[in-house]
């Protein structure tokens, strides 16, 4: 792939192991976080995010000006059955080698890649929604950044778990309890990504500054001592508190909350109420809130919960049939598919029949789909948690008929809103 970058630059396949924080400061000082001088740091990413897996583009000084990376993920479907997903990770160009190409020449290899290892999907973040659907990948997930006036939402009565008292434990409790928790929790709510088991490491790699969940998107902290608190083995809340006073002399610090992982609503109405109780908090920040969440419903004044809508995870189907055919229906139906993809990996027309909540799709032949979209807008529904009509609305999706996108839409809706409670 290499005559296909500008003169005077060569492509790197694999980051060599004492160039990676080399590698590492070039993806995330992009983004105004390098790590590559702090050791402990460095050595979660090599076990995260290993250097085997990254590319790299070098200028003649053999200087990195351009990253990208996929690692070996699981994306959990609608009915809590997962495939094999490709996450995309750690695009980023230097300013000066920006509009070159790199980005489309290292995200199209990443691709291929995939499909070569049995990927059924690429999965990843876009940090500008412009540049990412060039390359087939669509908003699948959404997510609410919330931030809360905790005096003057206040908790009703009647939230449940009036009886649990959470607990505190230590950072190394806090990673062995997420571990198990994630993962029964994840397999509720398509959308979520399975990590490895050191990703939770972060919870005793960085216990003071913040500086692995800021580079990890989960939220800006900022430094100061992390709390960990469970209740029983059935939820766990960590967060840190950034102090502050009015000029009054006036408690008004903010929380942020980094994990909330909860099995049953009085695990997560528990955990409300102890966020909602801290000394000397005025506010509450959640970075990563459901769209589904019960809170707003929980508070006395949900108008006190300001909240901001944004895109969280993006997919890019690979083996239609598999995914169709993997995930849970919510009833009854058959729809034909026609699907375009400008590297030909999704292309071709499916037909698609569900029946008591499993479903067959094949490979067929036909003048007149019931839809016709593109692979990132056949991304944007899979899991459920866009409206078809509204994409036929817009033009994205092309429907043979008004009904047919209603019809994909009564079949695909999960039982809970699709979700991405953390980032990779």
């Amino acid at each position: 792939m290499s005559q296909n970058l500008p003169v005077g630059l060569r492509l790197v396949e694999g980051i060599p192991d004492d160039r990676y924080p080399d590698w590492l400061d070039c993806w995330l000082g992009v983004f105004g976080g390098p790590v590559g001088s702090e050791p402990a740091l460095v050595d979660f990413y090599r076990r995260n995010y290993p250097p085997e897996r990254g590319l790299a583009v070098a200028a003649e000084d053999d200087a990195y000006i351009a990253t990208n990376m996929a690692v070996d993920r699981e994306l959990v479907l609608p009915g809590g059955h997962v495939v094999p997903a490709a996450a995309g990770t750690g695009g980023s160009a230097h300013p000066a080698a920006a509009r070159q190409g790199l980005m489309r020449l290292t995200a199209d290899m990443l691709t291929r890649r995939a499909v070569d290892e049995d990927k059924a999907i690429m999965i990843g973040g876009a940090s500008e929604w412009p540049i990412y659907g060039r390359f087939g990948v669509g908003p699948a997930t959404w997510c609410d950044a919330v931030e809360i006036d905790v005096r003057a939402a206040g908790l009703r009565d009647d939230v449940p778990g009036r009886g649990l008292r959470p607990r505190r434990v230590t950072a190394e409790q806090a990673r062995e309890l997420a571990r198990e928790l994630y993962r029964r929790q994840a397999l509720e709510v398509p959308g979520e990504v399975l990590p490895p088991a050191a990703y939770w490491d972060r919870l005793t790699d960085d216990p003071a500054l913040g500086r692995l969940e800021e580079s990890l998107a989960l939220g800006v902290p900022g430094p100061g001592p992390r709390f960990c608190l469970a209740v029983e083995d059935r939820g766990l809340v960590t967060y840190r508190v950034a102090p502050n006073w009015t000029a009054e002399s006036a408690p008004h610090s903010t929380l942020h909350v980094i994990d909330f992982l909860a099995l049953d609503a009085e695990a997560e109405g528990a955990l409300w109420r102890h966020l909602f109780s801290v000394d000397l908090v005025r506010e509450v920040h959640v970075w990563r809130l459901a769209v589904d969440s019960p809170l707003r419903w929980w508070v006395s004044d949900a108008r006190r919960v300001r909240a901001k809508r944004q895109d969280a995870l993006w997919l890019r189907p690979l083996d239609v049939p598999r995914l169709l055919s993997t995930r849970e229906w919510a009833c009854d139906g058959t729809l034909t598919l026609s699907v375009h993809d400008h590297l030909g990996f999704a292309e071709g027309t499916y037909r698609l029949t569900a029946e008591s909540g499993k479903a067959s799709c094949e490979r067929t032949t036909t003048d007149r789909p019931d839809m016709e979209m593109d692979v990132s807008t056949l991304g944007a529904i899979l899991l459920g948690g866009n409206p078809a009509v509204s994409l036929a609305l817009s033009g994205r999706i092309r429907a043979a008929e008004a009904r047919v996108a209603h019809l994909w839409d009564t079949m695909a809706t999960p039982a809970r809103a699709p979700h991405i409670s953390y980032w990779f």
